[in-house]
């Protein structure tokens, strides 16, 4: 029984670990995504961000159990079952939201490098990032999971040193905003639309790992994976309040480190470069499972990919940020809402099922 306890318990960690790292990137794991989508609203941020661990919880139970339901294994078959006659337009709409979104992360590792290394040879880190992500990809879905729940301790560990260096120097982890109605409203709405861009691309990652684990250890992961989240954003909230000087910055984290030290710099970046690859990882196995389908060769089909999304990560960083990612939000609340569709369908045809 222990041992059974023991590894339920080590599922449920590596769940939650998993989760956190797909949806972390650059954007997050910078500290650029979080001053747009919480900080700059001052001190609402802090009920907003639990607010936002609730969602995330709530959501990720969701697509667990959807892929459990129905054992997915490839985005055709996901989204067959939650766009029905739609399905097609639904693949489209979402295999180019993740090539997007993998652009994004490409772009971001220039800007992340450029701090440091300014006359850095032209997009090296992006090719470079493109390289490693390629390579784990083809290892397979259980070398991205592994990969991710490897980096994640070391993302958390990056804010809360970020954190407590920030507070050490004399910065107030506390907003001087006022609380106001306008404020709340907005990030509320913002909130919101964090949940649902990360599920929007993380889902049919989330649903594929779900066949893999009984009920129980998709609770309690989710409810693990849901507590690193809130964790890691209010850590990083502080810190940003702590160096309001930073936060315009492209990449506030990696500035902050900068500002104290360059040896300690260098080694928040490559953390947080490990972040980026995280959720590189599952977005490139998310559009190169649709497209192997149609033709073929698993390796050719990633590799593809991996130089389709180099050549559009030339629109930059800070742009993907502003603009795109609050766009993947609106479609991922669409997303949401026709997988609870699909899983009432479900549940009235098993009913009827059991009372005949």
């Amino acid at each position: 029984m222990t041992n059974n306890k023991m590894g339920a318990f080590r599922n449920q960690l590596f769940i939650g670990l998993t989760m956190f790292g797909t949806l972390v990137g650059i954007g997050f794991a910078s500290g650029k995504e979080i001053w747009y989508y919480f900080a700059r609203f001052g001190n609402v941020a802090f009920p907003m961000i639990v607010l936002t661990g609730i969602l995330f919880c709530g959501a990720s139970y969701l697509f667990f159990s959807f892929g459990k339901r129905f054992q997915i294994s490839t985005v055709q078959q996901c989204n067959g079952i939650i766009f029905g006659k739609f399905a097609i337009a639904g693949e489209i709409i979402l295999v180019l939201s993740n090539l997007i979104l993998l652009a994004s992360m490409f772009a971001g590792a220039n800007t992340l490098f450029e701090i440091i290394i300014p006359n850095m040879p032209y997009r090296l880190a992006s090719i470079i990032t493109g390289l490693v992500t390629f390579a784990v990809v083809c290892s397979g879905f259980k070398g991205i999971t592994k990969a991710n729940a490897i980096i994640t301790p070391l993302l958390i560990m990056v804010v809360l040193i970020i954190l407590v260096v920030s507070i050490f120097m004399g910065g107030s982890p506390l907003s001087t905003q006022q609380l106001s109605w306008g404020n709340f409203s907005w990030g509320l709405t913002y909130a919101l639309l964090f949940v649902s861009s990360n599920m929007f691309f993380s889902g049919f990652i989330f649903a594929r790992m779900g066949k893999e684990y009984s009920n129980k250890e998709i609770l309690g992961g989710s409810i693990v994976g849901a507590s690193f989240l809130v964790l890691s954003l209010i850590g990083t909230t502080m810190a940003l309040f702590a160096n309001p000087d930073m936060v315009n910055s492209d990449m506030p984290i990696i500035t902050i480190a900068y500002s104290l030290n360059n040896i300690f710099a260098y080694c928040i970046l490559g953390i947080v470069w490990l972040g980026l690859l995280t959720t590189a990882f599952a977005l490139l196995y998310t559009v190169s499972n649709w497209l192997k389908t149609y033709l073929g060769s698993g390796a050719i089909v990633v590799l593809l990919t991996t130089i389709i999304a180099l050549g559009m990560s030339g629109l930059g960083f800070a742009s993907f940020v502003e603009y795109v990612y609050p766009a993947m939000g609106m479609l991922g609340v669409a997303f949401i809402l026709f997988v609870i569709i699909a899983e009432n369908k479900n549940r009235k045809l098993e009913k009827k099922t059991q009372i005949k």
